[in-house]
């Protein structure tokens, strides 16, 4: 049987990802905002204050191992944590883990410039 319980360190993270759905991310699906055009400043002056959140939170491309920027949590995290992200087509964007940037963030992480690293991740 598996064991999907984390510990409570990580479930306080879970608690506070799922208040910032329903009270940030969630009433913005309703917005005609489309939260992947990235060159729509309109989008972006929305998109980065709520990504910053998500980094002070040390929730920011939880899929990269520590030593590329991530946090190194393991799949039955991610998966706790991505059932919770799945409820809102802002969520990937906000939290850095849409594709294929989650796959373009490893790559950078592994071989970009420190200029590009300070710049995309």
């Amino acid at each position: 049987m598996w064991d999907f319980e984390t510990d409570p360190e990580y479930q306080a993270k879970l608690d506070w990802v799922q208040e910032f759905m329903v009270n940030e991310l969630e009433p913005l699906d309703l917005v005609a905002l489309d939260p992947y055009d990235k060159k729509n400043p309109e989008t972006m002056a929305v998109l980065r204050p709520l990504q910053q959140q998500v980094k002070d939170q040390g929730l920011w491309a939880a899929h990269l191992r520590p030593e590329l920027g991530g946090q190194g949590f393991g799949q039955v995290k991610l998966a706790l944590l991505n059932e919770i992200l799945g409820r809102s087509r802002w969520a990937p964007s906000v939290f850095g883990c849409q594709a294929p940037d989650s796959g373009n963030a490893k790559i950078l992480a592994l071989f970009g410039t420190e200029d590009q690293k300070a710049r995309y991740l």
